[in-house]
C-alpha cells in the first residue's frame, strides 16, 4: 500500500497522470493477535493487487454477477450482503489494515464463499483489474465528503472515476450510492446528469431485480440518529 494522497490516473492511452486520492491512511495500530490473524487468514480472501484484469470465474469457481463495493469500513453490512445473496459474488476494496481485520473477523466467522478483498486504492484496481462490462453493481455507502470547499478536489466521486466505472459496468448496471451530506449529494447528481449512458432514476422507481438484501451501515445509522438526510442515488447503466 501507498500511503500518500498522490495516485496515478491514466489517460485513454495509458498515458500516466496524477491525481490526488480521496483518503488519507491514518492507520490504526493493530494488536500482535491481529496482525498473526490478518497473516493467517486474509490470503484466504484476499484477491492481490496486480495490473492484470481479474478472471471472476476462477476466482469464485462459477459465473455470477459481481457486485464491487468500494470503500467497506468495518465490512459487517457487506459480509451480510454477501451471506444472504448466494447466487451473487461481491468483491470489496478498502484501504484500512484495521478496518480490513474487523471484516475478516466477521466473514471468518460466517464461513462465507463468494466475498473477496482487495487491499489497494480503489482507482488503480478499477483501471487495471476489472474488465468491460462485467460488473453489476457498484456502490459506495457514504464516501468521505472532504466537507472543506478547499478540499473537494480529494472527493472520490469525480467526472473521471465515474466514467472509468460506466466502462466497467454491464449494460443495465448500476452505480449506487449513498451519502448524508446534502453538497455532496448535489454535487455528484451534477456530475453525472451530463454523462452520456448514466441514467439517474429515484429510488421509487429503481429496479427491484437488481435489489440485493443489505443491512444498515454504522454510518446510515448515525445519520438517522442525528436526524440527517440520507441521499440514496441510483445510475443506471445504458445504451
Amino acid at each position: 500500500m501507498i500511503s500518500n494522497i498522490i495516485t496515478p490516473k491514466y489517460s485513454n492511452k495509458g498515458i500516466f497522470l496524477k491525481q490526488i486520492r480521496s483518503f488519507v491512511i491514518r492507520e490504526k495500530k493493530i494488536s500482535d493477535t491481529d496482525k498473526k490473524f490478518f497473516e493467517t487468514i486474509f490470503p484466504l480472501f484476499q484477491i492481490p493487487f496486480k495490473k492484470k484484469i481479474l478472471d471472476c470465474l476462477s476466482i469464485f469457481g462459477r459465473s455470477a454477477p459481481v457486485i464491487l463495493e468500494i470503500g467497506f469500513g468495518t465490512g459487517n453490512t457487506l459480509v451480510d450482503t454477501a451471506f444472504t445473496n448466494v447466487d451473487r459474488d461481491f468483491i470489496g476494496i478498502e484501504v484500512h489494515k484495521s478496518s480490513i481485520v474487523k471484516c475478516l473477523k466477521y466473514a471468518y466467522s460466517k464461513k462465507i464463499k463468494n466475498f473477496k478483498i482487495i487491499y489497494h486504492d480503489a482507482v488503480e484496481v478499477i483501471h487495471f483489474m476489472i474488465s468491460d462490462q462485467s460488473l453489476s453493481i457498484v456502490q459506495l455507502f457514504f464516501p468521505d465528503p472532504w466537507n472543506k470547499r478547499k478540499h473537494h478536489k480529494r472527493r472520490i466521486i469525480n467526472e473521471y472515476f465515474v466514467k472509468l466505472i460506466l466502462k466497467k459496468l454491464c449494460i443495465g448496471g448500476l452505480l449506487h450510492i449513498i451519502t448524508d451530506c446534502n453538497q455532496y449529494a448535489e454535487s455528484i447528481i451534477y456530475i453525472l446528469k451530463d454523462i452520456k449512458n448514466y441514467r439517474h432514476v429515484l429510488k421509487k422507481n429503481h429496479n427491484s431485480s437488481l435489489l440485493i438484501n443489505s443491512s444498515m451501515t454504522k454510518f446510515e445509522k448515525k445519520a438517522y440518529l442525528y436526524n440527517r438526510n440520507i441521499f440514496d442515488l441510483f445510475f443506471y447503466k445504458v445504451i
